[in-house]
Formats: C-alpha cells, sequence, structure tokens
C-alpha cells in the first residue's frame, strides 16, 4: 500500500512488528512534522499511540474484536487545534460469512441487530449531531446479508454450532457465537431446555414445569438491571430448600412475587406464592439457569439505578429503583396489588395506589394502530432530560376529582411517578418501562384529555434521552 500511494504521488511509509524501534520512532516523528502523509501499520499501534494530528484513519483489514476496532478507531479521535474532524474509510471486501459485522457496528451504535438493521437500511438517522456514516450500494448489501447470515437463526442450526464449541457454560457459548442474550434466547427458548436437548444434562426429557418456565425466563427477565435484586436473588435461588412465605417481610415478599409474576406469568396462570416458590425448588436446572443468566445480565448492566427518593424516614416496602427496567406485573407486584386475592395487573394507563397516595404512569411513546385505540394514542414525551410532556387519559377533566390530585398532588401530600418505554412490543417481546421517578406538576394545557408538564425530580440519564424524545 506504501508503494502504490508513494508512485501516486503521496509521501507514504509501513511499519510492522518487525520494524526496528529507532525506525519505528522516526516515521511516528515524521508523520506528527507532516513530512509523512501516511503511515500504514501492521500489528502495531491498536493502543498506546498518540499522534492527536491524526484526521484519517484507513481500515485495510476486518476484525472479529470490536475492542480492537474501537481501539484502532480511537487512535484518530484526540482532539487537537485546527482538526475539525475525523475521517473514517472502513473497506469493506467480500468477507467470509462467518465475519461478524455486526460487532463492528454495535459497537459504535449500540442497540439490538434488529436496531442496527434499520439504522443501515435507513442510512444511519440516529448518530450524533456532526457525525455521518455512509455505506456504498454494494457494502450495504453485504452487510445486511452478513447480518442474516452469520448468527444461527433456528433451533438445529444453533444445535450444531453448540456441538461444535462442545460443553460449556452459557456464558463461553455466547462468546462462542457472538450472540447476545436476546438473539440466544429467541432462539433457544432456554438455556437448560438447549443442554437437555443436546445430551448435557442427567434427564433425558423435561417436565412440564421446566417448559413453562423456559418461556418465563425468554420473555420475561432479561431486561433486569438492578443489581442489588439480582444478587439477592442469585444467592436465595441456590438454597437447598424453597423459602417459606409464613416467614417474608412486605419487602422479600413482594420482591419474590415480581419474580415469580416473570417467570409463571399473572392472571388466569398465577400460581400463589407458596406454590410457585416450592415448583421452582422442583425444577433445579432451570434455577442453575437463573443463577448464570443473572451473572451475565450483571455483567452487561450498562446503567446505574438507584433507591427511590421517598422523602421520609420509613418509606414505603416497594422493591423498585430509579431508572431500573419493569414490566407491568414487576410495578403491581412491587406496590403490593399482585397477590392470591388479585393476580390480574391493570392494563390501565394509570394507576392510583391508595397505600401510598402515589400516581403511576405507565407511557409509551410509540403508539401502534394495532395495539391502541384512537382515544389513547396520546402524545407523550420527554421535553428535555428534566421536563416530560404527557397526556391524561380522554375523559379527564381539570375540574374532576382526578384532574385536581394531578394539579395540586404536592399541596394534597400525593406523589406521581413515570414508567415509560419506546414501544410495546419489539421482536415479539414485550419490553419492559424504565422508572423515570418521581415528578411534579408544572402546568397544563386543556381537557379530555389535558396535557401536562411534569419536572422529573431527577433528570433522565443521556443515554436515554434520544429514544424518549423520539415522538417530538
Amino acid at each position: 500500500m506504501a508503494r502504490k500511494l508513494v508512485a501516486a504521488g503521496l509521501r507514504a511509509a509501513a511499519l510492522d512488528a518487525s520494524s526496528p524501534r529507532e525506525q519505528r520512532a522516526e516515521q511516528i516523528r515524521r508523520l506528527r512534522t507532516g513530512e509523512l502523509q501516511i503511515l500504514f501499520a501492521v500489528d502495531l499501534f491498536n493502543e498506546g499511540l498518540d499522534i492527536p494530528e491524526i484526521d484519517t484513519v484507513l481500515f485495510l483489514r476486518p476484525t472479529e474484536s470490536a475492542i480492537v476496532f474501537l481501539q484502532q478507531l480511537g487512535r484518530g479521535l484526540r482532539l487537537c487545534r485546527g482538526k475539525s474532524c475525523l475521517t473514517v474509510l472502513d473497506f469493506i471486501g467480500q468477507a467470509h460469512r462467518s465475519f461478524r459485522f455486526d460487532l463492528r457496528y454495535r459497537a459504535l451504535l449500540g442497540g439490538t441487530r434488529d436496531q442496527l438493521e434499520q439504522q443501515i437500511k435507513g442510512g444511519f438517522p440516529f448518530l450524533p449531531a456532526g457525525c455521518s456514516l455512509q455505506l456504498d450500494r454494494v457494502s450495504s448489501e453485504r452487510v445486511l446479508a452478513n447480518l442474516r447470515e452469520s448468527l444461527p437463526t433456528r433451533r438445529p442450526q444453533l444445535l450444531a454450532e453448540a456441538r461444535r464449541l462442545g460443553r460449556c457454560s452459557l456464558a463461553a457459548l455466547l462468546e462462542g457465537l457472538g450472540m447476545e442474550l436476546r438473539e440466544f434466547y429467541k432462539v433457544a427458548g432456554s438455556w437448560a431446555l438447549l443442554q437437555r436437548e443436546l445430551g448435557w444434562l442427567a434427564a433425558a426429557e423435561a417436565t412440564g414445569d421446566e417448559e413453562r418456565l423456559g418461556r418465563g425466563i425468554a420473555g420475561g427477565l432479561l431486561h433486569l438491571d438492578d443489581p442489588e435484586r439480582m444478587r439477592w436473588l442469585a444467592d436465595q435461588l441456590q438454597r437447598h430448600l424453597a423459602p417459606d412465605p409464613a416467614g417474608f417481610d412486605p419487602v422479600t415478599e413482594r420482591s419474590w412475587r415480581m419474580l415469580m409474576a416473570q417467570l409463571w406469568g399473572s392472571g388466569r396462570q398465577h400460581l400463589p406464592l407458596a406454590e410457585a416458590l416450592v415448583r421452582l425448588w422442583a425444577a433445579a436446572d432451570l434455577r442453575a439457569e437463573l443463577v448464570e443468566l443473572f451473572a451475565l445480565l450483571l455483567e452487561r448492566t450498562d446503567h446505574l439505578v438507584e433507591p427511590l427518593d421517598w422523602g421520609r424516614t420509613d418509606p414505603p416496602p416497594i422493591p423498585l429503583k430509579l431508572h431500573g427496567r419493569y414490566s407491568r406485573a414487576e410495578v403491581f407486584a412491587a406496590f403490593g396489588l399482585l397477590n392470591e386475592a388479585r393476580p390480574f395487573p391493570g392494563r390501565e394507563g394509570v394507576l392510583f395506589d391508595e397505600t401510598t397516595q402515589c400516581d403511576v404512569f405507565f407511557i409509551t411513546l410509540k403508539k401502534s394502530e394495532r395495539l391502541f385505540s384512537p382515544s389513547t394514542r396520546y402524545n407523550d414525551y420527554a421535553i428535555s432530560p428534566w421536563e416530560f410532556h404527557w397526556e391524561s387519559q380522554s375523559l379527564t377533566r381539570e375540574a374532576s376529582a382526578t384532574g385536581q390530585r394531578y394539579i395540586h398532588h404536592v399541596e394534597r401530600g400525593s406523589r406521581v411517578m413515570l414508567f415509560v418505554r419506546e414501544e410495546s412490543k419489539r421482536g415479539g417481546v414485550t419490553l419492559p418501562f424504565l422508572c423515570l421517578g418521581f415528578a411534579d406538576y408544572v402546568s397544563h394545557e386543556g381537557e379530555r384529555p389535558m396535557a401536562i408538564r411534569w419536572r422529573l425530580q431527577r433528570a433522565i440519564p443521556a443515554a436515554f434521552v434520544p429514544e424518549l424524545a423520539l415522538a417530538v
């Protein structure tokens, strides 16, 4: 490459791992002073090189490691006077079908594989200000084809890949396949059931409870992001005997009900807590899977959760955390409203808990015509990290008891708590709500519905602002 560019009239040189130290130092000096325009390097300078003047990075070979890719990219990300931007040229060749383009792009953009596919098809519309990412038509087609082909999308493929890797832990299998947890569970359904099918577990056949619990894990637990909760659950699940609900304090009882609602289901599927625990303890392989899963979720936690500030020395026994993610059933269970007497979580977008005098709003920003009627497609969005625009139910008047409680909640001693999600479902999975915590009334316009402006007591973390402001 250096010879080609020198022949084209550019000042270029090349280094590799065998280049003497003195030669490396001299070429770096020449690059910094401008004597060299381009320096090609092989197996060098992935990290530890600080040349802020670099304003173009050229990728001429693939790497499977997202970390190495980001380290290489970082060589050009140093700030320097007179340098307005970094240009990155990444030459995509006819890669082997097992090469993982998704790991590279998700290292930059985050999100799921499905979201990445939409970004590529849409020309990367959600990049930070001042950034652009462009793929020519052929490259775009190759990357999209690679996304579809690089992972096992059917159970027979997954079984074949697992057999190729050999008996291992869930973490090792995911690393060997380059799969995310959600991708794995979408195909596998359950780690314990997959191991049984592979012959890695003693019993040949799964029980009916194992299949039901496996569905609960895949569809209801992958959003957990409270480290304290997951460590406590992992510790409890490794005990020899099922706990007895008769000895539970309110927080412990509600914490178990939150888990049971996700594993066993609520409504018609609801089981009495004592029975649910005994049957879970009888499914030892599923409990072992839960312990492995919580360890992985702990490693992947990407934001902080904090205790809710109730402003009291004796806060209510509600095991929810600020900026944690929860299903509707988990929220009802945490408030003590999901039990044997009331097995159904409400489906409404609002809940007023008499015991705590707390209004709870369940807010879905993207409302599809299929799931929401015209009278319930409210216009809700984050105005800023501190303020949120929310529309009440369609019949709420300003003078009504509910409307007055919203407006005067501070004087009356009641509270308002917001739970928000971008959309109801993604990839067939019901999405959880993000707890934004308590909010105070600012102003409102109109009625039926009332368009209310709320000020959050704690700002929305920056990472969540773009998705919560999409409605704007």
